[in-house]
């Protein structure tokens, strides 16, 4: 279960308690600190990484919406405030910078599942652009079997292939990669056009693909065998590829 940490930035210390024992049934949440002065929650937010943030709106110091503008940091924000017809609007134009939810506190009970919900996915979502932004110039970040850091680029990759714990990128100049993503994770930022799953622990690169069969294919001289699942997914496409690399070549 992932875990999330989270802190609490309310003038009334009354609201801290209220929201923590909210929280009580979910244990994969963890309140890290608390924030009467919404500045000190600035200076402590500049050092420290958070996942989410509660934030009341009517402060002495400053209000939520300043607080927002003087986040230096793209961290997920509820807001949560006994006046919410008075700044519903206002907060609408948060959307588009993390906020979650805007909540009335003596609702906020009846709304937490859903807060939670549309957290997670927010999270989840935000995590996969994260990966996404690793593959600059179309390079994924690799581990190879030495300790050094190394780049990838994706159009030199043959196939990848789940061996026991590892995935292991076979590229064509015959070196081998170890990556630490997850099968489903690179699947998620591989151009799906060019990189198909051929069987439950193979990943192959169609421009790669020398020959096929109805069940295999041929990829850095080594044949492949396509799961019996795949193959009616797979074949049409390798056709498909197989004819236009010929109208290519005809029309030169």
């Amino acid at each position: 279960m992932e875990r999330y940490n989270y802190i609490i930035v309310d003038d009334e210390n009354q609201s801290h308690i209220k929201l923590r024992n909210h929280f009580k049934p979910y244990k994969n949440y963890t309140c890290v600190a608390t924030f009467s002065n919404p500045e000190k929650a600035l200076l402590f937010l500049s050092k420290h990484e958070i996942d989410l943030i509660f934030l009341d709106i009517e402060m002495p110091q400053m209000s939520g919406f300043q607080f927002l503008e003087a986040l230096q940091k793209n961290i997920f924000v509820v807001i949560f405030t006994a006046f919410e017809s008075k700044y519903c609007l206002e907060a609408h134009h948060y959307y588009d910078k993390d906020l979650v939810f805007f909540s009335n506190k003596a609702q906020f009970s009846y709304y937490l599942p859903k807060i939670i919900t549309r957290f997670e996915k927010m999270f989840k979502d935000k995590k996969v652009v994260e990966r996404v932004k690793q593959l600059s110039k179309n390079e994924i970040i690799l581990f190879p079997k030495k300790i050094e850091k190394k780049t990838v680029a994706l159009e030199d990759i043959l196939y990848i292939e789940v061996i026991g714990h590892n995935i292991i990128l076979k590229t064509k100049n015959n070196k081998e990669f170890i990556t630490r993503m997850t099968l489903r994770e690179l699947l998620s930022f591989l151009p799906v056009h060019i990189f198909f799953q051929i069987k439950r622990n193979m990943i192959v690169n169609i421009e790669h693909i020398t020959a096929f069969t109805d069940f295999t294919v041929c990829v850095g001289g080594q044949h492949h065998t396509i799961a019996i699942r795949k193959q009616q997914e797979i074949i049409p496409k390798l056709i498909a590829q197989k004819q236009k690399l010929i109208e290519n070549y005809e029309s030169k």
